[in-house]
């Protein structure tokens, strides 16, 4: 019986090599190579600025907005300056303020995370109303927590009172 005998050919090897690293080339190539997604974003009323990660893209109605495949957070914003709104929070009067926290409350209802894909058309739909809900909402709250903290403080008052006297 013959012992088999294995012979090492560097050309097959290097040939083998080249046609691998060709392949993951290609591979690499074409994946990154996806097709975009689209952003379609309506507003009521129109005309209202729109955001893709804090960047403007125009105003609504938007329509078929190129996007690489992802998440993103997209905002309709009135024509309020989000900069002025902060400095108004933080330097304003009382009042103001609560006026700049209102308009905040509305831009965040009117902020979506949105998944892009592929070819596909994601559509976005922002209305004043449900903006001008989560400002009325976050009056409540804060209503409802100022007049909740001062009502547990008069009936603290009270009680401490009686078992005083």
């Amino acid at each position: 019986m013959r012992d088999a005998v294995y012979r090492f050919d560097s050309r097959i090897f290097l040939d083998s090599l080249f046609i691998m690293m060709s392949l993951l080339i290609f591979a690499g190539l074409v994946s990154g190579l996806a097709s975009p997604g689209f952003l379609s974003v309506n507003s009521q009323p129109a005309g209202m600025p729109v955001y893709v990660e804090g960047e403007s893209v125009g105003i609504t109605p938007l329509m078929r907005y190129q996007l690489e495949p992802g998440n993103y957070w997209v905002t309709v914003v009135s024509n309020d300056s989000l900069e002025r709104l902060y400095q108004t929070v933080r330097t304003a009067a009382p009042g103001r303020r609560l006026a700049a926290l209102w308009t905040l409350a509305r831009i965040d209802a009117a902020s979506a995370r949105v998944e892009i894909l592929p070819a596909m058309e994601t559509k976005v739909e922002i209305s004043a109303r449900t903006m001008e809900q989560s400002a009325r909402r976050a009056k409540w709250l804060f209503g409802g927590s100022v007049f909740g903290l001062f009502g547990l403080g008069a009936i603290t008052g009270l009680v401490i009172g009686l078992a005083v006297n």
